[in-house]
């Protein structure tokens, strides 16, 4: 016999239920006051609920006992198992928690800038620890940004800190104070601004210079022959030209940041979602999924879903609004380039086409900004 159940109950009416629920049993005999019979093993737990019966045999059901003592136990012991489980998920999340971030640098404006980019990209302490493919593309993106500041970053995970490790770059390509040099223009220009300290100036105020082209050479000259080389020092504004196009759609949606994260823990068991902490948002949000814990011994994943919520607001303009948007477009586009000390002359409307839905416009600008960059004289630039 194979997944039978050999079971005992009183008398009266067990008949009549086995009957009426169509339980099938076999080898149904009476001996005192009580029945004994042979029922199949699923019809097990619905007779237990309609009858006081008792188990006495298993017959070829590899395991049955067992799963009805597991079933007992847990039933007996279920607070005490609750409390296990949350006791081990809680260590397990503590366990992927960032309690501390160091920063390995000397550099007090490094260190600063860095913090900056981590706390940017949520790097930081008491929040989760983030995947390798998301630290590696953080790691990517400040290197980027900084690529004139830092030569190399690291960010390694020791228990539960982020330990960061940073070499700033050592900047090669400015001359040396020996070495001899030329300062040359960076862009195609018209001088405005001419002062020389070393060196002497092969071009004057108002002079048109192409990018590349020398402005203070470092060539020493006697009776019009070059007799050597020394640095060329001096400072050279000028005046340069961008155009510029922009487009501005009339009807548009424009997506802004609330500040407000919200974060949706949640046990990954075969493919179903048991959440832990937090609860799902459907609308007016950027999902981002990471896995907190994933061993091969477990049967289940940690995750972690964060929802950084926006605002969407969308925007009607007249031909009026579009063309102002696109001219404060423009002017940021060249602003954003300029230090200090350089700033916008001019700008001018070259084309102005206002369609059904949108509008297009060309803009000139005249632009003052440093043009000069010292390049080092070398045997190929002679």
């Amino acid at each position: 016999m194979k997944n039978k159940v050999l079971v005992s109950a009183k008398e009266e009416g067990i008949l009549k239920t086995l009957i009426s629920n169509n339980i099938y049993f076999s080898n149904y005999t009476i001996k005192d006051n009580k029945v004994i019979f042979i029922i199949n093993y699923e019809d097990l737990e619905l007779l237990s609920k309609l009858a006081n019966i008792k188990v006495i045999k298993y017959y070829g059901l590899v395991g049955g006992r067992a799963i009805c003592g597991i079933k007992k136990f847990l039933k007996k012991h279920y607070i005490l198992l609750t409390s296990f489980i949350l006791s081990y998920l809680i260590i397990i999340i503590l366990s992927n928690v960032i309690f501390k971030v160091e920063i390995v640098t000397n550099n007090q404006v490094l260190k600063d800038n860095i913090t900056y980019y981590l706390n940017y990209y949520g790097i930081v302490k008491y929040k989760f620890v983030k995947s390798n493919k998301y630290i590696e593309n953080v790691k990517e993106k400040i290197l980027l940004e900084n690529k004139d500041t830092i030569e190399w970053i690291s960010i390694n995970r020791e228990g539960v800190k982020y330990v960061v490790n940073v070499t700033p770059r050592v900047i090669s390509n400015r001359v040396s104070i020996d070495k001899p040099s030329n300062i040359v223009s960076k862009k195609d220009a018209l001088i405005k601004y001419l002062v020389v300290t070393g060196g002497s100036s092969v071009k004057e105020v108002n002079d048109v210079v192409k990018k590349g082209e020398v402005i203070i050479s470092g060539d020493v000259v006697k009776f019009d022959k070059v007799v050597g080389t020394t640095r060329s020092k001096g400072k050279v504004f000028g005046e340069v030209w961008y155009t510029v196009n922009i487009s501005i759609p009339f009807k548009h949606v424009i997506y802004e940041k609330t500040g407000e994260t919200i974060n949706h823990i949640y046990l990954d068991i075969f493919g179903h979602k048991f959440t832990l902490v937090g609860h799902y948002i459907t609308n007016n949000s950027i999902n981002e999924v990471s896995v907190l814990v994933d061993k091969p011994y477990l049967f289940f994943k940690l995750m972690k879903e964060s929802k950084e919520l926006y605002n969407y607001k969308e925007v009607n303009l007249n031909s009026e609004s579009a063309f102002k948007e696109a001219l404060e477009r423009a002017d940021k586009s060249i602003s954003n380039k300029l230090d200090t000390n350089e700033y916008i002359i001019e700008r001018k409307v070259l084309k102005k086409d206002v369609f059904s839905s949108k509008i297009d416009i060309e803009l000139f600008y005249r632009v003052y900004e440093n043009i000069g960059e010292e390049k080092e004289i070398t045997l190929e630039s002679e």
